[in-house]
Order: C-alpha cells, then structure tokens, then sequence
C-alpha cells in the first residue's frame, strides 16, 4: 500500500528512533493473524494489523514472515500512540482532503481510476481500507505539525553562525576551462610513426608562432573526439586533469596557448579558455538550504522529545513471548 507525502514533519515518525522506557520481550514464532501482540489504551493490535502495517509502508517481509520485527513493531505502536493522541485532541480527516490526497497520488503516479484499483487489488487491498490508511496518515500529519512543525523556529542569527562556522563547505574550487588540439598517438607506434607525429607537432607551433588561430589548426590537425568539438577539452578542478595537463592548465594565464604536452596517449596543446579562482558561495546562495537543515535538526529532538511524552501518557502492553 503506498501513499502520498505530506508537507511536514510526519516523516520524522517515519525515519527517527526514541529510546524507548519498556524493554521488548523476545518476539516469537509461530503467530497466527490473530494472536494479540500488543495493546495501546486498551486497543487491541493483531499479528494481521501488524502485517498490514509492514505491507503499508513498504518494509516487505524481511526476514520470517510468522516473525515481529521489533523496529517495525515500535513503529506500529508510535503511529498508534499518535492517532490516539489525535482523537483525545480532535484532530480529524474530512472525506474532502483524502479525495484530494488520493487524486494527488494518482496524478504523481500517472494512474487512471482502472489502474489504480488494479493497483490496489493486486496489493491485497480495497478502495475503504485504503481510504482508512490515507485519513489516518493526515490525521497523523495534522498532529505531528500542531505538535512538533509549527514550534521549530530558525533564526536569521542561526543561519548566518551556521553559514560562518561551516564555511568551508560552501567552498567553490578553483576551476579552468580548456581547449586543446589532440595528436594520437598509437600504443605501438614505431620509430617512424613518433618521428612523424614530432614533425607535425613542430609544424602546428609554427603555426601558432605565425599567428594562425589555435580554432584553425585544431580543426586542421586534431584528431577525435576534440576536432569534431571545435578543441574543447572540458572544464575541471585541480587535480581532476592527468598530471602533466593539471599542472600546465592551472599555471597558465586565460588565452594563453602551452607547449606540447607529451603523454601516454599521445601530444596536447592546451590553450586557457577561462580561469576561476576558489571562492565561496553567498549567505543568500544557501540560505534555504542552511534553514532547511537546522529545520530538521530542530525538528527531530523536538518530535523525539514530543513523542517521549506521548510514550510516558500511553498504556501499552507487549503480548509476545516465546
């Protein structure tokens, strides 16, 4: 059974651990669907409830399919806690937003009404048990924001201590962009062959000497794949290039065209198209996403602590042994 997302802090119930006040006992073997695992406020959770809620999340079955996970069991609970809380406060669902988050699901997944329901059937699922999974997922969502989303606050002071403290993350590396023209040589090139390839590089220098442009000769001399790109080898960080080409291009100057470069493949002659110099990204080029990360952050201790209350209020009881 899948679901769509929603716009806040749910997903921490999904994702975060608690330190939980009980000790599980040992989980068992050999459960029928409806032996009694566990109870929250007296409700009463089956081993078929618990299965339903692993197919609901996409957990699969991991391991013994007669087995309880305990992290899955935990999770099961917490998402009970929660609705419980949520009918002592109120909190409901209206047949409107699980139409809209339903048809919102079907639109992400380009399912038409057909599809859908085959999807659903071939789940093991109905069209009602999968409107009671959406509304409980808003009706948790509702919660989880009017208990933990709306109380995380992000200063402006926050972001820029965490900007100037973590600066060094926001670094842009030093950067060239380079044309060349690229002579081949073959693996097992004679004699002759590396006599002749020196002649033609001496001549291409003559070129350059007389003032031909460097564009002409790469599509006179070059061979693939830079002829065909009019010369253009790319644009790299230090220590992205072979050594030889590293080191020339990071020490020339924009326009300038280098010396024959002599490698393994065969010769380059580099010309600096453009040069960049390390910098750092702005406060407002990062702003979002530094507000987002302390939003997280924030928001987990904050759910966690939450939660840990929920747990310390509910009545809940482990019915598995071995």
């Amino acid at each position: 059974m899948r679901a769509p997302a929603f716009p806040n802090l749910y997903f921490l119930f999904c994702i975060f651990s608690l330190v939980i006040l009980f000790v599980f006992l040992d989980l068992s073997y050999g459960l029928t669907v409806d032996s009694v695992i566990a109870t929250v406020n007296n409700e009463v959770i089956t081993f078929s409830d618990y299965q339903r809620f692993v197919a609901s999340i996409g957990a699969g079955n991991t391991g013994n399919k007669e087995a309880v996970e305990e992290a899955l069991l935990k999770r099961l609970l917490e998402e009970k806690i929660i609705l419980h809380e949520a009918v002592r406060r109120g909190i409901e669902s209206s047949d409107t937003e699980v139409d809209k988050a339903i048809e919102e699901f079907k639109k992400q997944k380009a399912l038409s009404q057909d599809d859908f329901e085959k999807m659903l059937a071939e789940e093991g699922t109905d069209i009602n048990s999968y409107r009671k999974f959406i509304k409980d997922r808003i009706i948790l969502s509702k919660l989880v924001s009017e208990g933990v989303d709306s109380k995380v606050v992000v200063t402006v002071k926050e972001i820029e201590d965490f900007y100037n403290t973590n600066k060094k993350d926001y670094l842009i590396p030093e950067k060239v962009e380079v044309k060349a023209i690229f002579l081949r040589l073959n693996k097992d090139a004679s004699i002759t062959e590396i006599t002749d390839l020196k002649q033609k590089v001496l001549g291409i220098v003559s070129h350059l000497k007389e003032g031909d442009s460097f564009e002409s000769l790469v599509s006179q001399y070059s061979d693939e794949p830079l002829k065909s790109r009019g010369g253009m080898l790319g644009e790299f960080e230090r220590g992205t290039l072979i050594p030889l080409l590293d080191n020339k291009a990071f020490s020339m100057r924009k326009g300038e065209v280098s010396e024959p470069i002599w490698v393994s493949e065969g010769v380059y002659i580099l010309k600096l198209k453009d040069k960049r110099g390390e910098s750092y990204k702005t406060i407002e080029d990062v702003r979002k996403e530094i507000y987002e990360n302390l939003h997280v952050k924030k928001g987990e201790k904050l759910f966690n602590e939450w939660m840990k209350t929920l747990w310390e209020k509910a009545s809940i009881s482990i019915k598995i042994t071995k």
